[in-house]
């Protein structure tokens, strides 16, 4: 009987103990994104980035001399060539078409004084952010540049660094840049 009773009081101790637990820690998770129209997805992360160029020297921006370029990518994820999307004719009709392997790739931003580069704003003055594709060549802000895709997972890669402009004063100072981009698939 003795037995019994001290097993009901172990089994009640333990059963009430896990009842006056301390929480451990509770949160909630938000899952966020959007649906686009496109035979390609963009890879989470890559729809909003941070490229940092470092600490530059005012005397290697000097004369239009420019930073060492740093790389970002854009990737695209599970591209389907044989996607096909809708499309109005002149007359309002809906054709379908098939996409092909070509996407277009446009940078916009505020253009610093006709240079093609992006401007600064911050206390850094007398330069602006070049954007290269992945072998060096100038995209200008305010346009585009094409680039093949196959089927599959695709990374876009390019570079920007800091340029000085001839003729113009560099301030030494912190600074930042910003450009948005668009795809456009063909």
């Amino acid at each position: 009987m003795k037995k019994v009773i001290l097993a009901t009081l172990i089994c009640g101790a333990a059963m009430s103990s896990s009842v006056f637990a301390a929480d451990a820690g509770k949160g909630k998770v938000t899952f966020t994104g959007s649906i686009i129209t496109a035979p390609c997805s963009i890879a989470p992360g890559d729809e909003s980035q941070e490229v940092p160029l470092g600490q530059i020297s005012n005397v290697t921006l000097e004369n239009g001399g420019m930073s060492s370029a740093q790389p970002f990518n854009i990737r695209l994820e599970g591209c389907n060539l044989n996607a096909t999307y809708t499309e109005k004719d002149a007359q309002g009709n809906d054709i379908e078409k098939t996409y092909n392997n070509t996407v277009n790739v446009s940078f916009y931003g505020t253009e610093w004084n006709d240079t093609g580069l992006i401007s600064i704003t911050g206390t850094g003055a007398g330069a602006g952010v070049k954007l290269m594709n992945d072998s060096g060549d100038t995209i200008k802000i305010n346009s585009s540049t094409t680039q093949n895709f196959v089927t599959g997972n695709n990374t876009l890669s390019f570079q920007a660094g800091l340029q000085g402009v001839k003729g113009t004063a560099v301030t030494p100072g912190v600074f930042t840049a910003a450009t948005n981009f668009v795809l456009t698939y063909n």
